[in-house]
């Protein structure tokens, strides 16, 4: 083990946790790259699925989801993912799917990392430069006692999804170690938080390790060591052009959603204001209502959903966070907690009491077998 690995492995952990924090306070679309899609369709094709007419079934256009600086809508991605599984008749397709993954899979990302010195460097350019995949499941990471633990997890907000979507993305990550580093890497342990299902051995094949269900986390435990497993072909220039090359592709993400992320400070800035109203953030922002509602349509995002979807991400956070009802009625700009406590029953189908202790039947992972 040496120190710089170790610098290396805590810069990757703060970039995760960096992009946790900025999709918690910047409400931004949840999408994937279209290029994550390039694995599904390697892997339809090895089945002899024709995949244009595949899509062309679900009403998707196949040049529109071939694009290769794309990206798709949450919903969009699920549905190809769940209906290829159902067509396929495969229960472990997500599984497959990630054997299919190739650097070009991860876009800029995985050509970033494909350049990188170390599997420790790679990592610290997947925790910088995640969202270029997409923002769909986030992950974070921590060491504990030589080993590294990764947690994915969804970000509130996101629709209700198959297991295939964390299977694909665990059976990708581990194919990509294997593929960046002409090693056999493998897990310590990958755990899943749904049931077991009634045959294993895909798992322990892939993974090459011992597999959990019914855990709390969907989490993958990995040995220190392989940070300092050196990348096959690295290349510094390369690196450097491509990480570029990223820099300037996120800001322009950015500049494409530059007034909705606008309208997003100014509502958290005044989310106390009992009065806050589209009006009032158009006034600030110094253009008439119609002018916001169309540069925010452009983006294509409607201020009460914004608004909506900014009070219910925080006053999840604050309930895990053990705030009281009464604070979180006033931090969020409700007139009185009655208030609160119906608007968080209509978004989340729970009261916060229940959010808060867990004590409600939460929706079960849909399983295509």
């Amino acid at each position: 083990m040496t120190f710089p690995a170790k610098n290396v492995f805590f810069r990757a952990n703060l970039a995760i946790i960096k992009r946790m924090n900025d999709q918690t306070n910047a409400s931004e679309p949840f999408s994937v790259s279209t290029n994550v899609l390039s694995q599904m369709f390697l892997y339809l094709t090895s089945l002899n699925v024709d995949v244009d007419g595949f899509l062309r079934s679900l009403g998707v256009d196949p040049a529109s989801v071939k694009k290769t600086d794309a990206y798709l809508p949450v919903q969009t991605y699920l549905r190809i993912q769940d209906e290829a599984a159902h067509r396929t008749n495969d229960p472990y397709f997500g599984l497959h799917m990630g054997e299919f993954a190739e650097a070009g899979s991860w876009f800029i990302l995985g050509y970033m990392m494909m350049n990188c010195q170390t599997l420790g460097e790679a990592f610290e350019k997947s925790g910088r430069y995640s969202r270029i995949v997409g923002n769909m499941i986030e992950a974070k990471a921590e060491l504990r006692f030589n080993k590294i633990k990764v947690v994915f997890f969804t970000p509130p907000g996101v629709p209700p999804m198959s297991r295939h979507c964390y299977e694909s993305t665990f059976s990708s990550s581990v194919r990509m170690m294997r593929s960046l580093t002409g090693t056999d890497i493998h897990p310590l342990e990958v755990t899943f938080t749904y049931p077991e299902p009634p045959d294993t051995a895909e798992y322990e094949r892939i993974f090459n390790c011992p597999v959990r269900f019914g855990q709390k986390e969907n989490r993958m435990l990995l040995d220190w060591g392989i940070v300092n497993t050196p990348i096959l072909l690295p290349n510094p220039e390369l690196l450097r052009y491509f990480e570029n090359y990223a820099q300037e592709f996120l800001a322009d993400m950015d500049r494409q959603n530059e007034h909705t992320r606008t309208v997003t400070r100014i509502i958290l800035n005044r989310l106390d204001d009992e009065s806050l109203s589209i009006e009032t953030v158009a006034d600030e922002m110094a253009v008439s209502v119609r002018t916001l509602q169309n540069y925010l349509k452009d983006e294509g995002v409607v201020f009460s959903d914004l608004l909506k979807d900014i009070r219910e991400r925080l006053a999840k956070k604050y309930l895990r966070e053990n705030y009281s009802v009464a604070d979180i009625t006033y931090l969020l700009g409700f007139s009185e907690p009655s208030v609160f406590r119906k608007a968080f029953k209509r978004w989340s189908g729970v009261t916060p009491g229940q959010y808060r202790t867990g004590s409600f039947t939460a929706v079960p992972h849909s399983m295509i077998s």
